[in-house]
């Protein structure tokens, strides 16, 4: 099985554990209140997830080697992790959204936090994986 075959069936499990946060997020919408600095700690979390998702992918594949272990990478599982990690921070935004339904959130931020994860998810395209046997 092909990288980028991989990485789809990682895209599918994302969007699925998105998907089932908004179900458990409209059973529970309403019924809960949490302080304002929670709610707006989980806001900047949300957020910071979703911009890492692209700085964090770019340094990890194109980024100078900081560590001894990192260079001993090959240029393919550079290319894997940093697509899984642009994945897991797109469905981590969905998984901040739920924290946020769970302690009381304004429903419009929520699934305007849930819109963007969903989003990220579906717009990833995990590019041409490398030749794994280049330096």
């Amino acid at each position: 099985m092909g990288a980028e075959r991989q990485l789809r069936f990682v895209q599918i499990a994302c969007v699925l554990v998105v998907v089932m946060s908004i179900r458990i997020s409209l059973m529970v919408q309403g019924t809960t209140h949490g302080s304002s600095l929670i709610q707006w700690t989980v806001i900047v979390l949300a957020f910071s997830c979703a911009l890492q998702g692209f700085t964090l992918q770019r340094r990890i594949i194109n980024g100078p080697s900081l560590s001894r272990r990192q260079s001993r990478l090959t240029p393919l599982a550079r290319w894997r992790a940093g697509n899984i990690v642009r994945l897991t921070s797109a469905t981590a935004v969905g998984l901040w959204a739920l924290v946020l339904s769970e302690n009381g959130g304004h429903v419009l931020l929520v699934n305007t936090l849930f819109a963007i994860g969903v989003l990220l998810l579906l717009i990833w395209r995990p590019g041409t994986s490398p030749d794994s046997r280049t330096p």
